[in-house]
């Protein structure tokens, strides 16, 4: 296994065991983490070039939903026909890691905190617009009323993936010489 598919597959594993560890409620409580998927996708296209990993991230996330809802007792009230909108709102977050993967220096602070603020941000507005075009649940709303109803999320979802993505700035900046930030070209 060459130098670059060993280390895209260990910081995979280690991007997959955060939305494994955190997908079970959004914004965590006593006993469960908040969500880190949102980041874990924007890292992913951050270090990861190939899409096979966006693909496995989706359905890890996904199956962990379904184990959530059918094993764990959670609410499936998004589950909808909305709810698939994730895969192009997970594929933005992702796309937007790619996007800045390919800067000079993508962990340089401004850009890394300044891109990661709007794919979360994106991704909010995204899985929203889906959730509310395809969902039976809102249909007695106005676009006004839901948008007034979902804006206190906002700080949240997006406040949690910053978290997530500062601690991650944090171990590329203290850990140089594990060579994080560096990223292959090859797809």
């Amino acid at each position: 296994m060459s130098t670059f598919n060993n280390k895209s597959f260990w910081q995979g594993a280690v991007l997959i065991g955060l939305i494994l560890l955190t997908r079970m409620n959004h914004f965590g409580d006593n006993v469960y983490l908040p969500d880190a998927t949102l980041a874990a996708l924007f890292l992913g296209g951050l270090l990861i070039t190939r899409t096979s990993w966006l693909a496995l991230a989706i359905v890890v996330a996904f199956g962990m939903d379904f184990y959530a809802m059918g094993w764990k007792g959670v609410s499936d009230y998004c589950m909808s026909l909305g709810y698939w909108g994730l895969i192009p709102t997970y594929a933005a977050v992702w796309g937007a890691g790619r996007w800045l993967a390919k800067r000079e220096q993508p962990f340089a602070a401004l850009p890394y905190a300044t891109v990661g603020w709007a794919a979360a941000s994106v991704a909010f507005v995204l899985s929203n617009a889906f959730w509310y075009s395809f969902s039976d649940k809102v249909d007695t709303l106005t676009v006004v009323e839901f948008t007034q109803r979902i804006a206190k999320y906002y700080t949240p979802y997006v406040g949690f993936a910053l978290m997530y993505l500062a601690a991650a700035w944090l171990v590329v900046k203290a850990l140089p010489k594990l060579n994080l930030g560096t990223n292959a070209t090859s797809a």
